[in-house]
């Protein structure tokens, strides 16, 4: 009778939707730290509107995009959904070459400095990701496959009274939203946003107006690592003081794993 009691408390403990939220969080710090070992292409796809709904912009690039010593590098392949021309090309790899001899060729002062804004930027994520338990109000709201893997919903709304450290802390008190969590893994599979004030960026150049959706999904890569798919943007946003419609997809693939000494993306020296 004791071990049915201690196997129901321990049921109802692994279904508590804060402890997946928060392994899931655990696992996706691991998740980040890995994304510098794997090179991938990232391909963004931009559309907008103006107020009416008459398309303004439609763009679509294609990077390839590595780290070297915890930089991210970014190679031009594709710009405006066409290929680069020989002569783009190679004055992208010449670019791309450069950007990468600096790094290694960099004094010690130097890689002090660069390392320190990177692993600032990084600090932040890791902070903000810990904030999100003491953030958001969570319920379990149930269970279904996402991208053929069975999943626990849980509903995060911001908790009211929250006070956190830093610019994604404001940020997080204006999204709610559903995080999709694998069963076997507790691996975070897919994220739904959607925002109830407005969001600014880049010293309030852009701003995310209040109805914004974010989705972002996450897929298993060479069964190590859990890292993203595909991010779906849908919003009324004001930039540069003008009020347009976004459409925004960003989809990763071909992932691979990469060391910075790789010739894979280097030219001739």
């Amino acid at each position: 009778m004791k071990l049915s009691w201690l196997f129901l408390a321990a049921s109802l403990y692994a279904q508590d939707p804060k402890e997946i939220i928060k392994r899931a969080m655990e696992r996706d710090e691991r998740n980040l730290a890995m994304l510098d070992t794997y090179m991938y292409e990232r391909k963004t796809i931009q559309k907008t509107y103006d107020k009416d709904g008459r398309l303004k912009d439609d763009t679509e690039d294609l990077h390839e995009v590595f780290h070297v010593d915890g930089s991210e590098i970014e190679k031009l392949l594709m710009k405006k959904g066409k290929a680069l021309s020989p002569k783009e090309e190679q004055a992208e790899q010449k670019r791309v070459d450069r950007e990468v001899a600096k790094i290694k060729n960099e004094s010690p002062k130097e890689r002090a400095r660069r390392r320190g804004e990177t692993e600032k930027d990084k600090r932040e994520e890791i902070q903000a990701r810990k904030e999100v338990l003491d953030a958001f109000q969570f319920e379990l709201v149930g269970e279904k496959p996402i991208l053929g893997r069975k999943c626990w919903g849980i509903r995060g709304a911001p908790r009211p009274g929250f006070t956190g450290k830093g610019r994604r802390a404001d940020q997080m008190k204006k999204v709610k939203g559903v995080v999709w969590v694998d069963q076997e893994t507790y691996e975070l599979t897919r994220l739904e946003l959607d925002t109830h004030d407005t969001i600014s960026f880049g010293w309030f150049l852009f701003r995310l107006q209040p109805g914004a959706k974010i989705r972002l999904d996450q897929t298993l890569i060479n069964n190590e690592v859990w890292l993203p798919k595909e991010i779906d943007i849908r919003a009324d946003a004001r930039l540069l003081g003008k009020m347009l419609r976004v459409g925004i997809e960003i989809r990763y693939d071909k992932f691979r794993k990469f060391s910075s000494d790789s010739r894979l993306v280097l030219g001739d020296q």
